[in-house]
């Protein structure tokens, strides 16, 4: 102890308890840590489906299912990820235009400008429809699977205007080229295993240069008449031909009624003669002597008198018959 030291140096000491703040802290952050991550956990783990959409799990980046049930889904936090597609929508992408809304659009000149068969030049619009089939195809067997599609998209269309005359494109062909492309771009889209289906391909206008516009809408023009024409007459032809097909069976039944009402007439007389012979055999004489008197009725029906010579000369007188209405002496 220094000599020097003097009782005057002596401070009082505080004896309050030491704050307890930083010891609180040292609580919470663990705390708060464990809720983070428990939110982390919740998040990651948890997903929901749509209707029409369909969810691809995969753990650890290997394919382990897709689920199409829809409302809330579970998976395994971290190690499983989760890709969802919709299936039901119906996906377009356009060539030669983009649209910007229903009534607005852009053109893109070098996708519309094609080669026809027979050599000539045409600007074609068109666009394609398609629909995921299968999501493990469309999301991980090809890389930028909408990119793809166009690429080969635009190879088809070209190769099936290019065997074509521009004719069948500007006039009455464009359905049947419509779905050679669709079946061609599906057989393509199989083979790459892309899980799509092409619903259609339409075409949306296809017009020549304009330096030949002019000549190929008359020709468009013409077509359409001929069309119209055609339309007509075979309007006309299914007016006509039932009342036609009616008339002749008319005609035929006319025919067999008659067919049938002459031979029961025949087969009256037949009757008739048959019944006139069985008499005539029992006693030819009247018989003989009637039939002469109704062949004078048939012959002189407006001859009052009949005068009936023998071989003598003389005067015969028979009664009159009422049935001939004449008198004879």
């Amino acid at each position: 102890m220094s000599e020097n030291w003097d009782g005057d140096d002596i401070r009082p000491v505080d004896m309050k308890p030491a704050n307890k703040q930083p010891n609180r802290l040292k609580l919470l952050i663990p705390l708060a840590i464990v809720a983070v991550m428990l939110l982390m956990v919740a998040f990651d783990s948890i997903y929901t489906l749509k209707s029409g959409e369909e969810a691809v799990i995969t753990r650890f980046g290997k394919y382990q299912s897709t689920v199409a049930e829809t409302g809330l889904q579970f998976k395994l936090p971290f190690i499983e990820s989760c890709y969802i597609v919709n299936v039901d929508e119906i996906r377009r992408l356009e060539f030669g235009f983009r649209s910007r809304n229903v009534n607005m659009y852009d053109t893109v000149d070098n996708e519309a400008r094609m080669i026809t068969g027979d050599e000539n030049l045409v600007l074609a619009d068109w666009a394609i429809l398609y629909r995921v089939r299968n999501s493990y195809d469309f999301l991980f067997k090809v890389n930028d699977p909408q990119a793809v599609l166009r690429i080969i998209s635009e190879s088809s269309y070209r190769r099936v205007v290019a065997s074509h005359p521009l004719d069948d494109i500007l006039t009455d062909r464009k359905l049947a080229i419509q779905n050679e492309v669709r079946f061609d771009l599906q057989d393509i889209a199989d083979k790459y295993e892309m899980g799509i289906t092409i619903i259609g391909v339409e075409l949306q206008d296809a017009m020549p240069p304009d330096e030949v516009k002019a000549a190929f809408l008359d020709v468009t023009s013409a077509k359409e008449e001929q069309s119209a024409k055609v339309n007509e007459a075979s309007r006309y032809e299914n007016e006509k031909l039932p009342m036609a097909r009616g008339e002749a069976a008319r005609l035929v039944n006319d025919a067999e009624a008659y067919k049938a009402h002459r031979i029961n007439e025949a087969e009256g007389v037949a009757s008739r003669y048959k019944a006139i012979e069985e008499e005539y055999r029992k006693q030819p004489e009247i018989m003989r002597a009637r039939m002469y008197m109704e062949m004078l009725s048939d012959v002189l029906p407006n001859v009052r008198r009949i005068y009936i010579m023998d071989e003598g000369g003389d005067t015969l007188k028979f009664l009159p018959l009422e049935d001939i209405g004449m008198e004879v002496e």
